[in-house]
């Protein structure tokens, strides 16, 4: 069965797709974006974002050479170039044009990854409490606005429609096959963009790659996002990049199965302050690597969910009681546990670990950063991103997960978000944006550079590159 044939076709009605539909129907293009899911506020990971605007960190109006030095920085330049040089001079631009499109932000402190500085955020901002609290929130309230003002310029929306696959033609992308209510429909397109996301909801995938036990870390985010667009866009000859690591953070172990306890409150700035031991009371992580970093860690072990916080009391009371997320007293409040005990013997018994490796482990580790010889240890324990504090009695620990909220890696695309082979050329007509694309994020770093601006930047150039393609 037919569909309809237009200019431009998104995959995604989130951030990059919603973006590059309507830029492109500005420059003069058709549209219609096709979304899986039903109902007019899909629940996807950009309507659960917390909506802060950064750039590895940083403010978004650094400046271009600014924010390509924190860029190369977090991702230890495992970035492509043209890739950073894209988000770099763009991080600005996407925040003017969003402000243009009827989008509100607002500068908040609270939402600061560094102490003392205040980032933009979508508003009205969250309240940064327990659980999900996304309605009528900023990033709830911008997909709302992005979409209407889509329809109002004569684009559609369709929801409840599977894309199933990409329809080529002599190497060219000219359409989609699509899924509906039982019927299978073709829609022709001279420009298809991909922005369904990651493959963070899918096991299959996230077990090749990311974690031996898929099931025992938490999905951190909604079930939409399972891959589809980099595995239709492999299947058309596209390069996937490397695709090992995620975006995420630490949470308690409770979030497993207490909704309460996710996608905040998160351990991060306990875990780092601290030490994380594994089922032998040994370290595994550098600490100082930041959340990050050690979530992903956490993820590799063999077991994902052996993975415990261990911490002093004042720890607890003096520095988890800051940062975005606070644990203290969030945790507690919502069914969380702090486990807690006056001796080693006492802690070591309470996480299921043996006393004598777990004395030994607090043992080295206090005497290395005594001795400023953090650099000898095993793993060895750096303050890039995190300060190390002595963990003496009283002993405080918290039993954690990996909580993954969207995946690094994917489809590989140019600084046009044109889609490219293992060769490097460019495939005619087929585009991609958001967490769907590859060459920016991950690396030995784990280097995050920011999944709100990715989202948007590259969704605007998809749409800029598809009309500019097709004579706009």
């Amino acid at each position: 069965m037919i569909g309809e044939d237009v200019d431009l076709i998104c995959i995604g009605a989130g951030f990059a797709g919603l973006t590059a539909a309507l830029r492109g129907r500005e420059l003069g293009l058709s549209v219609l974006v096709i979304e899986r899911q039903s109902g007019p506020k899909q629940f996807n990971n950009s309507r659960i974002a917390t909506g802060v605007f950064h750039v590895a960190s940083n403010d978004v109006r650094l400046g271009t050479e600014g924010l390509i030095a924190a860029i190369n920085t977090e991702t230890m330049n495992y970035a492509k170039p043209e890739l950073v040089r894209a988000i770099a001079e763009d991080a600005a631009r996407i925040v003017d044009w969003l402000t243009a499109h009827g989008v509100r932000l607002e500068h908040e402190k609270a939402m600061s990854y560094v102490a003392g500085r205040a980032h933009l955020v979508l508003a009205p901002p969250r309240a940064m409490r327990a659980g999900l609290d996304w309605q009528g929130r900023g990033p709830d309230q911008t997909l709302m606005a992005l979409e209407q003002k889509l329809v109002n310029l004569g684009g559609r929306v369709i929801r409840g429609v599977e894309v199933a696959n990409l329809v080529m033609a002599e190497g060219v992308c000219v359409g989609v096959d699509a899924r509906h209510e039982g019927d299978m429909l073709r829609y022709g397109a001279k420009a298809i963009v991909i922005a369904d996301g990651g493959f963070q909801a899918n096991p299959a995938m996230l077990k090749d790659t990311v974690t031996p036990e898929p099931t025992r870390v938490k999905l951190r985010a909604t079930p939409s996002a399972t891959g589809d667009g980099i595995r239709m866009a492999r299947d058309a000859g596209a390069k996937i990049t490397e695709i090992g690591a995620f975006y995420g953070h630490i949470l308690a172990r409770e979030a497993m199965t207490d909704d309460r306890l996710w996608p905040y409150p998160n351990i991060d700035i306990a875990a780092t302050a601290s030490i994380l031991v594994d089922g032998t009371g040994n370290r595994f992580v550098d600490e100082g690597r930041g959340a990050v970093f050690v979530a992903n860690a956490i993820a590799k072990l063999a077991d994902p969910l052996s993975a415990t916080v261990v911490l002093s009391r004042k720890i607890w009371d003096d520095i988890a009681t800051g940062g975005v997320s606070p644990p203290n007293s969030e945790l507690t409040d919502n069914g969380g546990t702090l486990i807690e005990a006056a001796d080693i013997p006492g802690i070591a018994r309470a996480i299921d670990v043996p006393a004598d490796a777990l004395a030994a482990t607090l043992a080295g580790y206090n005497a290395a950063l005594k001795g400023a010889t953090l650099d000898r240890l095993s793993p060895i324990r750096t303050e890039k991103k995190a300060k190390a504090h002595a963990i003496e009695a009283p002993y405080c620990a918290i039993k954690v997960c990996a909580g993954v909220t969207n995946t690094m890696g994917g489809i590989d695309i140019d600084a046009h978000a044109h889609v490219l082979t293992d060769k490097g050329t460019i495939i005619s007509g087929l585009y991609a944006a958001g967490s769907s694309t590859g060459g920016l994020e991950g690396g030995p770093n784990v280097g995050y550079v920011g999944g709100i601006v990715k989202a948007f930047v590259l969704g605007l150039r998809a749409g800029e590159a598809a009309a500019k393609d097709n004579g706009k």
